[in-house]
């Protein structure tokens, strides 16, 4: 091992003691820096998932840049000869070559941690998805620069070993994607996107190491390392002898218990989950509530083989989704795993269940061809059964197992009351369809009129009130008020700022009519409208070259400040239009924050220019309340008060036109319910989270980061090589000067 580490520290001492190891450093880390501040700023997530997606591809020339001399050259000059005379073996050379270009490649990707540092001052950056990130991007490099290594032992030219590199490396990552599999029987395809790089790097990038993925990148390396070994053991032993035939034999077996490894090795389990709140392993939740079913639960999973490899990564976390359970459920749920497509007798059962065949495009024989294929889940207890009729994604299908079943397991439902005026809805074109179809999977949801004196009913459990009204009886007041008194939970979403459909530019103040029922709680809802000249959305405005995005302080990004329940996995929120809210009246203790504006919104209390590009006021900035909780039996001395409410100074972040494009609003809405209904079993599991937090930079701010990562990092790693530079051509000028004792 010393041997190999010595060999190692020579290779990488020579790339970094010539002009082009600087070279190839400073390249990449511009390239890499420029396409990727191109991209997050658009995307104002502060998220390394454009960097990522890029690498593999910048890597295909990076990697046999650095890798194409290690035994080409040696070979060309007759140094391999030499040290192998020496005592080394063919074995312990490769091995040291192949460490110290791999060992170079990791500090040029480890200089690229400037980006998320960069993006750190701007963002609550996750650091075990980066910590996951980095490890796959090393993962990554350690395979190709194996590649590399071979590729470079077979010739003595180093510029065919680097054409070879990119070739070989080009195939290995194009490997699964639809411009190599053409033509290909798709049970072939998804054999290839299993061998390929980019489905196991994908897998990576998210925060999740999977054993499998790791394995795929081990075997990788260990084999082209081995391959490498057997080029330079063959050309020192005669072509025909049985030495020779034994390296070949054993070199084919090698390939081959790779890729059965591989392959086979698809049933693998076991990942470490970096992501915050584990957002890709079972919430304690979950356990708990399919560990305690008193009855069979049947997970049928609908898919068939013949599906595009693009989907592959999707199929592969259902699966281990539904394995998940099967061993959380303590032998109360079953896994059926069928093929439609192969077998009559499923693809009826699907039909009757409800899922549908979905459709797909092939590239096969010089002509576009649609093929048929299921991704659906129906779970059954009982007499009862809930489907999913396609699988799109997994980030919200652990929440829709576990509520279907809890839904089919419980005896009974609370009850929901939704509250909105018509006219509005008509006026505004505007309704909540969506929220209350989530509500209705776990509450029986009523429509209540305030105008009718029964309301609310004694089996009413929550009170959704849903816009602002201009004024609000007193006999309906006090209706609110017992039900409040008794211990139940309200929901207020509305604003204090109209919006006329007639005159849509402006904004008029209005009050809010349910202040008169929080007053008890001291908290308002203010007649105003905030703007954040930070945290905020874009939209789209036309201009005579085209449409162009512009930011819109009025649609504000707020923030979660995560102190309770309700939003602890809910990162950030969509609040077009919203106004602030007064809490200087409150018990203390009685309150909590739940959606809060950046430092640098301001608000206006009078008629409102709804324009973008409008000059906002500046010389008023600070952080705005937008949304809270409360409690009152939280406070440390009893206050008299009842019940329990969730106010949101916003009437449309939860309406249809938004929640569905901004999820995280209607997770918001529904863990309020579950929370005023004082069931909280539901809000870890739906709660989850995958997206990036949102980047909140300044446009000086965020000049500063991309030029810093751009240009500053490139400029010192030039200044770092030509001081190193300079100092060993200062130590080759200097004389030998025999000591005095020799």
């Amino acid at each position: 091992m010393s041997r190999v580490l010595t060999i190692a520290r020579r290779e990488l001492r020579a790339l970094l003691d010539h002009p082009t190891g600087y070279i190839l450093i400073i390249v990449f880390l511009a390239v890499n820096n420029f396409l990727f501040f191109r991209q997050v700023f658009l995307i104002g997530a502060a998220s390394l998932r454009p960097m990522l997606d890029l690498l593999p591809w910048i890597l295909l020339f990076l990697v046999p840049a650095v890798t194409m001399r290690a035994l080409a050259d040696d070979t060309r000059t007759g140094v391999l000869e030499v040290v192998l005379a020496q005592p080394v073996t063919e074995f312990e050379l490769v091995a040291g070559k192949y460490l110290g270009g791999l060992l170079f490649l990791w500090i040029a990707l480890l200089l690229t941690l400037a980006v998320p540092a960069g993006l750190a001052i701007g963002a609550d950056l996750p650091v075990g998805v980066i910590v996951a990130q980095y490890v796959g991007a090393m993962l990554l490099v350690a395979g190709l620069a194996a590649v590399g290594t071979w590729t470079s032992s077979l010739t003595r030219n180093q510029v065919t070993a680097f054409i070879l590199g990119v070739a070989v490396m080009f195939l290995l990552v194009l490997v699964g994607l639809d411009p190599l599999i053409v033509g290909l029987p798709p049970v072939l395809g998804a054999l290839a996107a299993r061998l390929g790089v980019l489905s196991h790097f994908a897998g990576i990038t998210r925060g999740v190491i999977d054993l499998r993925d790791a394995i795929y990148f081990v075997s990788l390396a260990g084999l082209f390392v081995v391959l490498a070994y057997a080029v330079v053991l063959g050309r020192r032993l005669p072509a025909a002898s049985r030495p020779a035939r034994r390296l070949q034999l054993g070199t084919v077996a090698l390939v081959a218990a790779a890729v059965v490894v591989n392959l086979v090795g698809g049933s693998l389990g076991g990942r470490l989950d970096l992501t915050p709140g584990r957002a890709y392993t079972l919430s304690g939740a979950t356990k708990s509530l399919v560990g305690n079913l008193d009855d069979l639960v049947t997970l049928k999973l609908f898919t068939s083989r013949e599906l595009p490899p693009e989907i592959s990564l999707l199929q592969r976390d259902v699966e281990d989704l539904l394995r998940d359970l099967r061993s959380a459920g303590r032998g109360n749920i079953r896994v059926v795993k069928l093929d439609p497509a192969g077998d009559s007798a499923a693809m009826r059962e699907a039909r009757t269940l409800g899922i549908p065949p979905i459709q797909f495009n092939v590239i096969g024989e010089a002509q576009l061809q649609i093929r048929e294929g299921y991704m659906g889940l129906a779970i059954q207890y009982a007499e009862g059964q809930e489907t999913v009729p396609v699988i799109q994604r997994t980030d919200d299908l652990e929440y829709r197992i576990v509520s279907a079943i809890r839904s089919m397991t419980r005896s009974a439902r609370p009850v929901v009351g939704f509250v909105n005026d018509p006219m509005d809805e008509m006026v505004r074109q505007r309704s909540w369809q969506a929220l209350r179809g989530e509500l209705g999977r776990q509450y029986e949801v009523r429509t209540l009129t305030l105008a009718d004196d029964t309301v609310p009913g004694p089996d009413v459990a929550v009170i959704v009130l849903a816009g602002a009204r201009d004024s609000l009886a007193d006999d309906q007041r006090a209706r609110l008020a017992d039900f409040l008194a008794r211990g139940g939970g309200l929901l207020v979403m509305a604003g204090g700022m109209n919006i006329d459909p007639q005159q849509p530019y402006f904004a008029m103040p209005r009050p809010v009519a349910w202040n008169a029922l929080l007053a008890p709680y001291g908290i308002r809802i203010r007649s105003d409208m905030v703007y954040d000249l930070l945290a905020n959305e874009s939209v789209s405005l036309p201009t005579q070259f085209g449409r162009l995005l512009t930011a819109y302080p009025f649609w504000l990004r707020a923030a979660s400040t995560r102190m309770s329940v309700v939003n602890e996995e809910v990162p950030s929120l969509f609040l077009p239009w919203p106004s602030s809210i007064d809490t200087a009246g409150a018990v203390p203790g009685t309150v909590t924050p739940l959606v809060v504006s950046s430092e640098a919104a301001g608000i206006s209390a009078t008629q409102t220019l709804l324009d973008p590009q409008q000059q906002f006021r500046t010389d008023s900035l600070a952080t705005r309340l937008l949304g809270v909780m409360v409690n009152p039996m939280a406070a440390a001395e009893s206050v008299g008060l009842r019940g329990r409410l969730v106010v949101v100074a916003n009437d449309d972040f939860a309406s249809d036109r938004h929640a569905r494009s901004a999820p995280e609003n209607a997770v918001l809405a529904l863990n309020a319910v579950d929370w005023l209904a004082q069931d909280e079993a539901l809000i870890a599991i739906r709660s989850k989270d995958r997206r990036p937090p949102t980047l909140e930079l300044t446009k000086r701010g965020r000049n500063g980061v991309k030029y810093a990562n751009v240009v500053g990092i490139p400029v010192l790693v030039a200044l770092a090589g030509l001081l190193r530079l300079l100092q060993r051509r200062r130590g080759m000028k200097r004389v030998y000067t025999r000591g005095k004792g020799a």
